[in-house]
Formats: structure tokens, C-alpha cells, sequence
């Protein structure tokens, strides 16, 4: 199965299906802590306030161990500058989209 994936991950970009993955998972995860803190925000039940915000913390913590992975890995430095961190985005997005074609 994981060649299946990787064949098809390979063959439409450049960036491995670890990667792909990886960069999917941190962005649903930030939107997911989102979502369950905007909840918990508007719950007026202190039990459901507290139920959604402990989801939010879990989708952070989740998200935290996945931005952990890709630092180790070297997919992303935080490190870099916000115009650098853009630059890259461009550049992979001119990738996907010129591989696609």
C-alpha cells in the first residue's frame, strides 16, 4: 500500500507522500484547535465549554507533534524568515501546478 501511495504522490510532484501528508495533517489539526476554541467560546454550558476546550488543546498538542515531525525532518525551519517561508510556498505551489499541466 505504501508504494501505491508513494507512486502517486511521486508522480504528481516533487515532494514525497510523507511530506504531503504531513503538511495536510498540521493544517487540519491548526484548523481543527480553531474551530473547537471558537466552540468553546460560544458554549454558554460550563461542561460543554470545558469538553471543547480540552478537544482544543488535544488538536493542538496534535498539531504541535506534527510540526515536530517536519522540523525533524527538515520539510520546514520556522526559523527562516516570514518572506523566505512565502518564497518556498511560491515556488512548491509553481511545482505542483507546472507538474499537474
Amino acid at each position: 500500500m505504501s508504494s501505491l501511495v508513494g507512486s502517486i504522490f511521486s508522480s504528481s510532484s516533487n515532494t514525497s507522500a510523507d511530506q504531503t501528508i504531513a503538511y495536510s495533517s498540521a493544517a487540519s489539526a491548526a484548523v481543527s484547535a480553531q474551530a473547537y476554541l471558537a466552540a468553546s467560546l460560544a458554549a454558554t454550558t460550563p461542561e460543554v465549554r470545558r469538553l471543547f476546550s480540552e478537544y482544543s488543546a488535544q488538536a493542538v498538542m496534535g498539531h504541535e507533534a506534527v510540526m515536530g515531525l517536519m522540523i525533524k525532518r527538515g520539510w520546514t525551519d520556522p526559523y527562516t524568515s516570514p518572506t523566505e517561508q512565502l518564497q518556498a510556498s511560491i515556488q512548491q505551489s509553481q511545482q505542483a501546478v507546472s507538474s499537474n499541466q
